[in-house]
């Protein structure tokens, strides 16, 4: 059962990894820099507004169908007594409604793309892959910072590697039967 565990924990993340690529975060239409940046019209700006708004009803409600089913799923794989036919079911119902979630929210963006001129689409991808390398950079700092902290602790300089406590290697286990407890 942990193995299945595992399975539907990497399969749920692994599935989420590939959502709805390249397209931008958040009400980036409402940032007056993007806006700024990309040359948004006030015109595009109340015409991509108007596109969020008929679209976010159905978006709510499809978030909320998939954390329903997440729900489900969770309650069934804690259950011991679960049928894995039935887990493989709730799996499925989970990745249908994931990717209806995701099939509205990619036309909702599709419409609001198809306001933009190509080059303020292209602005816009470009300005999206910026912020997305520098907040990977701010993570990676953070990180090699942790693992300074975490040599500091353990008296350690900062510039070496770090040198992890490895349990002692046990000697194999001899089994009743096995080859090794055979005598000759």
């Amino acid at each position: 059962m942990k193995k299945s565990l595992l399975s539907i924990a990497v399969l749920l993340v692994a599935s989420r990894a590939f959502a709805a690529p390249d397209f931008p975060d958040g009400k980036w239409w409402k940032r007056p820099r993007v806006a700024a940046e990309i040359g948004l019209s006030p015109e595009q700006t109340r015409e991509i507004e108007s596109v969020f708004i008929r679209s976010r009803g159905k978006l709510i409600d499809l978030k909320a169908d998939l954390e329903k089913r997440q729900g489900e799923l969770q309650d069934l794989i804690e259950d011991q007594s679960a049928d894995r036919d039935d887990v493989a079911e709730r799996i499925d119902r989970v990745e249908n409604a994931r990717a209806e979630l995701q099939k509205a929210r990619a036309l909702m963006l599709l419409d609001m793309k198809r306001l933009l001129r190509q080059e303020q689409w292209e602005r816009l991808k470009r300005l999206q892959e910026e912020t997305r390398r520098a907040l990977a950079e701010r993570r990676q700092r953070f990180r090699e910072q942790e693992q300074m902290e975490r040599r500091r602790m353990r008296g350690q300089p900062p510039d070496r590697p770090i040198q992890r406590q490895r349990p002692p290697e046990r000697a194999p286990e001899k089994r009743p039967g096995s080859v090794e407890n055979r005598q000759r």
